[in-house]
């Protein structure tokens, strides 16, 4: 099952108050492109669980979550 947060933090890498710059969310997300993979929620991380970012989630894809939606195993947490 992948997990997905259901809505941002306010920290979060597409929120206006992320923790950190613009060139270093340009970078992240070019890595999770060119590795094909998905960004996980910061806040989840520092409670040791794999989480895909809400925002991550909303303007972007990989395939992971790709096949994850068409087998019906993206769940939703808090």
């Amino acid at each position: 099952m992948l997990k997905v947060k259901k809505e941002c933090c306010g920290q979060c890498l597409f929120s206006r108050d992320k923790i950190v710059s613009d060139a270093r969310k340009k970078s992240i997300l070019s890595d999770c492109k060119k590795k094909d993979n998905h960004f996980l929620c910061h806040k989840a991380t520092i409670e040791n669980k794999d989480v895909v970012c809400a925002g991550f989630y909303e303007r972007h894809t990989s395939q992971m979550i790709r096949i994850s939606q068409r087998m019906g195993f993206v769940e939703m947490v808090d």
